[in-house]
């Protein structure tokens, strides 16, 4: 030791010694009480003789003398002088052993000593606790803590043991891509290109579409009783083959039995698409339906259906044309529907533009330049970004969001946007209406004829055959007002128990223009009027049900999430 930390000890010890305070010890051996009083260091407190006898009182302790006890104080001597009787049988500390209901914890109550008793050390809670049949998870330094610094009465977790590991499941590696959403990337100039979604792809006979991968083991625990408990085991992965998929002999890889295109829907089915190449549909074709992909590489002529169960993919732009697929419509060009034309997908639709035409997609809508005067109905959600990202006039009706660059136009063209609301609940509505529309015409064209009749019967003698119709009229009215009064019904009820989904919202980038109708849930209208609103813009249910507009997304659950 060098002599600089030796005198630093030395300095140090001097020090505690100078500065200590006096203490004392009660003892009980064999029902004798025992004091023992240590002297205080030069600048410590000494001490107090009514101290020591207060914790005499307290401890009960009979046949003492103070006079005694004050002299012992005096003289701190730090030998163990017997003083008195303890009043009992001295009982040592004691502690009892909770056992969880899952015996994966131990907890220790820890009772104090009576009557001068000892204190149980470490060794002897230990002991306690193997007796108890615990071996596994013993907390040894927390059992150190509670021998030298004992908490009576307190609850403590002493033993604890390890949960079991489940098995992670088995899994499908898709081996072609797949993408959930189409690839939409930006490029410097925040456009997307639409010619490059990667939703076109192509496999070979024989190709390996898919492999699966096997469960992983999980990992046993143990109890505190050392017991050992068993892990679940992850659970096999299930294929989910469509058609025209085949498994190796192993069952370990999914293969394409032909050439075409292969496809993971939503169901997690893998399928291969048989793909119909046309030049062109036109009179030389015919209608097309096909159950697989049909790409037409040139033009629809006006006026021509294409049906399929798989998807449709077009090069170039189409007009008044209908197109009806299971699964994805992709336009490498636009849609110019002149107000007759029908695109629908049982999955998602791409288009450069949409003009004068109506759209159902059963998930997303997805539109690079812009949207004119159409019809737009999408399950979940519609984005028209990438370009000029405009949606100008007719109506926009989607499940979860709309997405738009602009919303509107400087002319003030009437725009309707709704979210939030089931596509299926607003044709179910709109069916229901047409029915409430139809009888009223039917209601309206008999009560002009009976006001007719009547009118006439106040003029002139009425023939046999218009007093016969008068009857017959009345009956007629009669039923058609209780049709009307119960479809009038049912449209209020579809009405009133519709509940809009709370995490929609509609997102402009820049402007919204006066002319546009944001419905964001039920009996829930924010109009544009005067001047444009400049972006950016949520508009959303808030939490109190009324219509809210901001300029950042606000923090909710689900779909929306605040802006960092």
């Amino acid at each position: 030791m060098s002599d600089s930390l030796k005198n630093f000890t030395d300095s140090l010890l001097k020090d505690l010694e100078e500065n200590e305070n006096g203490f004392f010890k009660i003892e009980n051996e064999d029902g004798l009480a025992y004091l023992s009083v240590f002297p205080a260091g030069k600048k410590g407190k000494p001490v107090d003789s009514k101290e020591i006898l207060r914790r005499i009182e307290l401890f009960r302790i009979t046949e003492i003398s103070p006079a005694i006890i004050q002299n012992l104080a005096l003289k701190s001597d730090g030998l163990s002088h017997l003083i008195g009787k303890w009043p009992g049988k001295p009982e040592s500390s004691r502690i009892e052993i909770d056992i969880s209901d899952d015996r994966m914890k131990a907890y220790l109550i820890f009772y104090p000593p009576k009557y001068g008793g000892r204190i149980l050390n470490s060794e002897q809670i230990q002991e306690s606790i193997r007796q108890r049949g615990i071996q596994f998870g013993i907390r040894k330094e927390i059992i150190d803590t509670l021998s030298e610094e004992p908490e009576y009465g307190k609850k403590i977790l002493i033993a604890e043991g390890v949960s079991p590991v489940p098995g992670k499941n088995g899994d499908i590696r898709i081996l072609f891509i797949h993408p959930a959403v189409p690839n939409l990337e930006e490029d410097e100039y925040g456009r997307v290109d639409f010619k490059n979604i990667q939703i076109i792809q192509s496999v070979s006979k024989d190709q390996k579409l898919a492999e699966k991968i096997s469960p992983l083991p999980g990992k046993e625990g143990k109890n505190v009783f050392g017991e050992i408990l068993p892990y679940d085991p992850g659970k096999e992965a299930e294929w989910k083959l469509g058609a025209n998929v085949r498994l190796s002999s192993e069952g370990t890889s999914a293969i394409s039995l032909i050439d075409g295109r292969p496809i993971l829907d939503r169901q997690g089915i893998i399928r291969v698409d048989e793909v119909c190449h046309l030049e062109n549909v036109d009179f030389s074709t015919g209608n097309v339906s096909f159950p697989g992909t049909i790409i037409v590489e040139g033009s629809i002529a006006d006026g021509f259906t294409l049906e399929t169960e798989g998807s449709i993919i077009v090069k170039k732009s189409v007009g008044k044309v209908f197109l009806k697929a299971g699964g994805d419509v992709v336009l490498s060009g636009g849609f110019m529907g002149r107000n007759g034309g029908l695109i629908e997908s049982g999955s998602d639709i791409y288009t450069r533009f949409v003009e004068q035409g109506k759209l159902l997609a059963k998930n997303t809508i997805f539109i690079e330049e812009a949207s004119m005067h159409s019809e737009l109905v999408a399950g979940e959600s519609v984005f028209i970004r990438g370009g000029r990202g405009e949606l100008i006039g007719g109506s926009c009706v989607a499940g979860k969001s709309v997405i738009c660059t602009k919303l509107g136009a400087v002319a003030e063209t009437k725009t309707s946007v709704s979210v939030g609301v089931r596509p299926e609940l607003l044709e179910d509505l709109e069916k229901l209406r047409n029915e409430v529309r139809k009888n009223q015409e039917i209601l309206k064209k008999v009560e002009q004829s009976l006001v007719k009749l009547n009118e006439d019967s106040q003029r002139r003698q009425l023939t046999t055959e218009e007093k016969e119709s008068l009857p017959k009229l009345s009956a007629i009215k009669q039923k058609y007002s209780g049709i009307l009064n119960n479809l009038l019904g049912q449209e209020q009820s579809m009405i009133m128990g519709f509940e809009p989904d709370k995490d929609s919202y509609v997102e402009v980038e820049q402007e919204i223009f006066p002319g546009v109708d944001i419905y964001p849930g039920k009996g829930k209208n924010f109009k544009v009027r005067l001047k444009e609103i400049p972006g950016p813009s949520f508009v959303f249910l808030g939490n109190d049900g009324n219509t809210q507009i901001t300029k950042v997304r606000p923090k909710r659950l689900g779909i929306l999430q605040e802006e960092n």
